[in-house]
């Protein structure tokens, strides 16, 4: 017998409605962002300023995988959530992209 689940996985976030010049809510989450010393907030606006890809997050609290190229060669992933405001999402985290995210980036936007 299959296990149905009665109750559907909630909506993600639209990231199309998110502010073109200042689309993130950081707070008290911002010393979570420096997690790894050499990645921070300034990262996350070069991820925003490249062409960035939205990936649907397959753990929560993310709703989003905003990954981009920054200065470097390197493909960063975000964890997105919703913020306050449909304008702006929180970010959770920036983090090296993971070995097939990177590839499906690059593929994508070459």
């Amino acid at each position: 017998m299959y296990h149905v689940d009665q109750n559907p996985a909630p909506a993600r976030f639209d990231y199309e409605l998110l502010d073109d010049e200042d689309p993130f809510e950081v707070d008290e989450q911002l010393a979570h962002l420096f997690k790894h010393a050499t990645l921070g907030l300034e990262d996350i606006y070069e991820v925003w300023s490249d062409d960035p890809r939205f990936y649907p997050a397959a753990y929560a609290p993310a709703h989003w995988l905003l990954t981009g190229e920054v200065p470097g060669n390197q493909v960063l992933t975000v964890p997105v959530c919703p913020g306050q405001i449909a304008a702006r999402c929180r970010p959770i985290g920036v983090y090296p992209a993971p070995r097939r995210l990177d590839r499906q980036y690059r593929q994508e936007t070459r």
